[in-house]
């Protein structure tokens, strides 16, 4: 108390003079915050480069996950004695099960199990079960190894998201493009570190038999039916350098976890542990709704408190955005499992081999538009990086479509369309942060929805590929995209009538800018720019002090500032 004491008279003539602001005595230099605040992402990575990084070499182990399996096909065909038909199941039950992993870590996460053990499990697992792939030696087995993994990935997709998510809050935009370009650099390294130990022959023909018809038509046309050889199956499998591909992939799984460990027991030994049950505090500057009980958004009774408040607009933007995951994540997978064979049936001048080097350029510039949304995000909106990327694809999609024959259009399409879809979802997720608080239940609603674009487009791109020709793909491909836009407008309609768009979000549509914070009594006042007491009641001895307060406070009531006893801090 005596350090204030010398300074009681002044601030008593002050607020008798209405320079007193709920509590808050101002000193001389000025504390009115100007009209918009820039962002420092740089000081945000500084304070959490550890999780950010962790979390991004998270996402790219998740990449890699997916991708492997397209170039590995052929060799895991005659490792299990399956033909191709057989073989197209091993896609679909692992990206089923993701999405099963992703509900599940969305319910478990908040209400039995903590985000940060979640994720150690998914990441304890992937290595376990990449490393398990080379002993399957018939269909069956493989197909539960994989549906175990994938449910791994979707607990690791999941939470990785989310923890990014509550880590920063609004400001999370460019951080979920990094991490996000993990996952496109994962997908793109995968292959090649596969690429050398594998065969590449389809086992087909000598596991169910095929018919020759001879060239020479003088015996009557008759064709000439071969039997199975398991013979040549089997000398195929020893060729097949597949399981040190496999070993590499899940010792990089495996060292990724260990960095995992490590970085979650740092966080937890520091106190810097996000989680959707947790209860923020407004010494924290970075999380989202500071001084806001963050548990009344999240846990079993979730979305009962979001109906019974009647908070419609975080049903309507949640499906919005999990439509939007929906097409974006179906047309990116689409895409790539189809561009191969799209170019080999349907374009002119092209080399047998060059259908791979398509698929490559097309994850290339998934993981370069990805990094150079990493840059781009810290100046620029998401809406408006949303916007510019809705653009690009149609651009690059009915300019594949129109020249449909052309080898440069369709590898000018092919680039410019990963480029511009790589960081489609990540910027949606950020968006949507703009518009409500996400928590768990809301982030696995998008991330299910996402994986049931991945698992659901490719299925109807493939009947429609039979069907009703290769055309039919770009298309289809189109298609989505206009509905992509559609969504779009809605949602940043909707979006932008929310009361966190407006309080958060500063009035350009372009630059990322945030909106000029008031003072209230969950915010931190700088001490070197304000004068402060405590333990007021001990003060009121002093004749009239109580009305002078009371009169200052009803002055200064706009500004809402009411500081409770004792409180201090500093001003962001």
């Amino acid at each position: 108390m005596g350090e204030y004491s010398d300074t009681l008279d002044g601030q008593t003539d002050n607020m008798a003079n209405g320079e007193h602001s709920g509590g808050v005595v101002l000193g001389s230099e000025s504390t009115t915050p100007s009209e918009e605040e820039k962002i420092s992402f740089w000081s945000l990575f500084k304070k959490h480069k550890l999780s950010v990084i962790v979390d991004c070499l998270v996402f790219g182990i998740f990449g890699m996950g997916v991708a492997f399996l397209g170039p590995t096909l052929f060799d895991l065909g005659c490792q299990t004695n399956s033909d191709l038909k057989q073989m197209n199941w091993v896609f679909f039950v692992q990206l089923l099960m993701t999405m099963i992993g992703s509900i599940s870590a969305g319910y478990l996460t908040g209400r039995f199990i903590p985000a940060h053990i979640l994720l150690c499990i998914g990441m304890a697992g992937l290595p376990i079960t990449m490393f398990l792939i080379p002993a399957c030696r018939v269909l069956a087995e493989l197909l539960i190894n994989l549906m175990v993994m994938g449910w791994f990935m979707g607990c690791v997709d999941c939470v990785a998201n989310l923890r990014m998510i509550l880590r920063f809050g609004t400001n999370v935009t460019p951080f979920l493009q990094a991490m996000h370009f993990f996952y496109g650099l994962g997908a793109f390294v995968s292959p090649m570190i596969a690429s050398p130990f594998l065969l590449n022959i389809d086992c087909s023909p000598f596991i169910d038999g095929y018919t020759v018809n001879p060239e020479d038509h003088n015996v009557n046309n008759q064709s000439v039916t071969i039997a199975p050889q398991p013979k040549v199956v089997d000398r195929a499998m020893q060729l097949s350098h597949s399981k040190e591909a496999f070993f590499i992939l899940g010792t990089i799984q495996l060292i990724i976890t260990f960095i995992v460990f490590i970085v979650i027991a740092l966080e937890k030994k520091w106190g810097m542990l996000y989680s959707p049950a947790s209860t923020p505090t407004s010494s924290d500057p970075n999380f989202p709704g500071e001084g806001e009980d963050f548990a009344e958004y999240s846990g079993s009774r979730s979305f009962t408190r979001y109906l019974r408040c009647g908070s419609k607009d975080i049903v309507i933007i949640t499906v919005l955005t999990s439509a939007s995951l929906f097409i974006y994540d179906g047309l990116q997978s689409s895409f790539a499992d189809y561009i191969y064979s799209y170019a080999e049936k349907n374009v002119d001048d092209l080399d047998r081999s060059e259908g791979a080097v398509l698929n490559s350029c097309f994850w290339g510039a998934f993981a370069l538009g990805r990094l150079i949304a990493v840059v781009i995000s810290t100046k620029i909106s998401a809406a408006f990086m949303l916007s510019c990327n809705l653009g690009g694809c149609a651009m690059a999609l009915l300019l594949t479509l129109i020249f449909k024959t052309s080898r440069t259009a369709v590898y000018f399409g092919t680039c410019a369309l990963g480029i511009f879809l790589s960081c489609m979802s990540p910027t949606a997720m950020a968006l949507t942060e703009q518009f409500i608080r996400i928590n768990a239940p809301i982030t696995s609603c998008i991330v299910v929805f996402a994986a049931l674009g991945e698992t659901i487009c490719p299925v109807i791109v493939g009947r429609l590929f039979v069907s009703a020709g290769p055309v039919s793909f770009l298309a289809f491909c189109f298609t989505l995209i206009a509905l992509a836009i559609i969504v779009f407008v809605i949602l940043l309609a909707f979006g932008r009538d929310t009361s966190r768009y407006r309080e958060t979000v500063g009035r350009s549509f372009i630059w990322l800018t945030r909106a000029a914070p008031r003072l209230s009594e969950n915010m931190e006042i700088n001490s070197t720019s304000v004068k402060y007491y405590s333990n007021q009641e001990e003060q009121n001895n002093s004749n009239g002090m109580t009305s002078q307060m009371t009169s200052a406070q009803g002055d200064n009531k706009d500004g809402g500032d009411q500081v409770g006893n004792g409180y201090s801090g500093n001003y962001r």
